[in-house]
């Protein structure tokens, strides 16, 4: 056997290192006398793996990223879905650690040998209720560097749709004073195309910068009759690209601010550079998940001109760090690339 073939995968369970309802798994994958991991991971992700999955990747050589996908792909029963996707992203990043802990070097030295050093990152707090919220929490959070700041906007099944709108362009506007500069929000799933075009109608535009995944299914007609009837706020999209997805449909739409691509959840590290490549080619900046932000991290760093920053997310982020005994470190709204083999952290479970 080839001393760069795979010879074997494994899930390390670390569930006692996280809190309640964290991800709390690792991949490892073993070839020449070293381990490439990644993680964390849910506990779907890593049962989708232990199985024929991680068995196709066994015997693989693992400096060829494109035959590895291939192969995975082979024993995706799957495709296109998000559980399968997440493995699959899992493993693969976890072979561009272990072939760039083999070469002695960081993975985005692997994807490019013009690196940065630090990736811009922007800032977001899903879980906080803006609207209940003091000023000056927003206002301490958005003063700390970062490139922009972004909030939640999920609908209010309780209200009409007018009365619904006019809330959430109050919310703009509320952090907008607290901020003094314009932000993103995330419409987490829970619009419609009514209550786009109702908000688009109410809100400053000044004031936001983008409103991501406003509807609950990638409908292509449902965001291009947003696009048509409402062509501001920007929308952000592309988190729930998965494994055999085609991003075309999204790139082409009229409207669209940024490709927010979740570099594990759409099949990996090996994937999210194609998807950067068409987005670069469509003019579209990339402002990759916060989900995944060590393999995005890497990324950014080898495409800049792409890749305008990386989302932090505040409220899970952290907790994620608590796996490794080396965290990412931010500085001024910019996240250090590690300079160490792989992906960098060390997990403080082998």
């Amino acid at each position: 056997m080839n001393d760069l073939n795979i010879d074997n995968v494994e899930i390390i369970d670390c569930t006692d290192l996280v809190g309640p309802g964290d991800d709390g798994h690792l991949v490892a994958v073993h070839a020449a006398g070293q381990i490439g991991w990644y993680g964390p991971v849910s506990v779907a992700a890593a049962t989708a793996l232990d199985g024929s999955l991680a068995a196709s990747a066994i015997g693989t050589d693992v400096t060829d990223h494109s035959g590895l996908l291939s192969a995975l792909h082979g024993a995706s029963a799957k495709l296109g879905d998000a559980v399968t996707s997440w493995a699959v992203g899992a493993l693969d990043c976890a072979i561009w650690d272990l072939h760039a802990r083999i070469e002695q070097r960081p993975v985005a030295a692997l994807l490019s040998t013009t690196a940065r050093s630090h990736v811009p990152a922007y800032a977001s707090w899903l879980t906080l209720d803006v609207q209940l919220a003091d000023a000056e929490t927003i206002r301490r959070i958005a003063s700390q560097d970062w490139q922009f700041t972004k909030w939640s906007l999920r609908r209010s099944r309780g209200l009409p749709v007018a009365d619904d709108a006019k809330r959430m362009a109050g919310v703009v506007h509320q952090v907008a004073e607290a901020t003094g500069s314009p932000a993103a929000f995330d419409a987490l799933w829970t619009w419609d195309p009514a209550l786009a075009l109702r908000f688009s109608e109410q809100v400053d535009h000044a004031k936001i910068i983008w409103l991501e995944e406003p509807l609950a299914s990638y409908d292509g007609t449902g965001y291009s009759d947003i696009a048509t009837a409402c062509p501001y706020p920007a929308l952000a999209l592309g988190e729930r690209l998965h494994l055999g997805d085609d991003s075309k449909e999204l790139l082409v739409l009229p409207n669209l601010g940024a490709l927010t691509i979740d570099v594990v959840g759409c099949g990996g590290l090996t994937v999210a550079a194609e998807l950067v490549a068409e987005a670069a080619a469509a003019s579209v900046p990339v402002y990759p998940h916060g989900r995944s932000l060590l393999p995005a991290v890497h990324l950014a760093a080898a495409f800049p001109e792409a890749i305008a920053a990386v989302e932090y997310q505040l409220q899970w982020e952290p907790h994620r760090q608590l796996l490794f005994t080396d965290p990412l470190e931010c500085e001024g709204g910019q996240v250090v690339v590690p300079s160490a083999p792989g992906l960098g952290p060390t997990p403080r479970r082998r």
